[in-house]
């Protein structure tokens, strides 16, 4: 039996920053890329099967409950799909569109990857994003069409909309509100975003490209998420090396200085002859 709690109510209790809990979750993208690897497909990503111990000093996440999982190799069929009619084999909140589908067809690894967004989204918002209470209240044709059609609110949106429940989210996270909806906005949001995308191709294709993003995010790297704009490269490239650009402009500005004074005493020397032999 895994002892632990849940990752979210560790994150929370612990009042865990933002540098902190992506560092947690990089480790549960590396289990899970340890399952695939194997190949098995959990299909029931959420944080209670995701239970957080210490050991020794160090806080490690263990993915628990492959009761759902299936063989990446072995096609799935009605009976594991779900186990009775009309019953959905996953949890709703954290469902994949294509699982919400209920064929066999097209889980894959990227279903999990979905899951994962919606944990990483939840970890860093403390709302899902979809409203429990929505889903639990609607039936079971309007949950499908929910998870398959409705594109989730940003982060960042998400947050402010929560009104009172905003502080104490922001204060178990050790900072202000307004702080944490700036980061968000900026580019953190972009990396659950896409791991939540309603097209499998369109998500992160493993869990350890997911961990890749999360650590670009946390060195001030370029997102995989991100723009392909030349402008956005720039600006991270510059943010990243500022102690180099800031030498070369220096140089350059001693240059172009140095070339500015030449071209003047020059150009004064040039008159200064013509003058002479006047």
């Amino acid at each position: 039996c895994v002892k632990g709690v849940s990752i979210t109510e560790y994150c929370d209790r612990e009042k865990l920053s933002i540098e902190e809990r992506l560092e947690l979750f990089l480790q549960v993208c590396e289990g899970l890329q340890h399952a695939h690897q194997k190949g098995v497909i959990h299909r029931d990503i959420k944080p209670s099967n995701i239970l957080v111990s210490i050991e020794g000093d160090k806080a490690v996440p263990k993915i628990i409950d492959f009761g759902v999982a299936k063989a990446i190799t072995q096609p799935l069929t009605e009976r594991t799909l779900y186990t009775e009619q009309g019953q959905l084999i996953g949890t709703p909140e954290y469902m994949s569109p294509e699982q919400a589908e209920m064929t066999a067809q097209g889980i894959d690894t990227r279903s999990d990857i979905y899951s994962l967004g919606v944990m990483l989204y939840e970890l860093l918002t403390g709302a899902l994003p979809f409203d429990r209470k929505t889903l639990e209240r609607a039936g079971f044709g309007e949950i499908q069409r929910i998870i398959r059609e409705e594109d989730p609110p940003r982060p960042s949106t998400r947050l402010t909309s929560l009104g009172e429940e905003a502080e104490k989210v922001a204060k178990s996270r050790r900072t202000e509100v307004a702080t944490l909806a700036r980061r968000l906005h900026k580019e953190l949001e972009w990396i659950p975003l896409k791991a939540m995308r309603k097209e499998q191709t369109h998500r992160y294709r493993s869990a350890s490209e997911l961990a890749d993003d999360i650590q670009n995010y946390l060195n001030g790297a370029p997102l995989i998420a991100g723009p392909e704009s030349a402008a956005y490269r720039l600006k991270k490239f510059v943010r990243r090396r500022r102690a180099l650009v800031t030498g070369v402009a220096a140089v350059l500005v001693v240059l172009v200085t140095g070339i500015v004074v030449s071209t003047i005493f020059a150009i004064g020397q040039a008159r200064a002859h013509v003058e002479a032999e006047r």
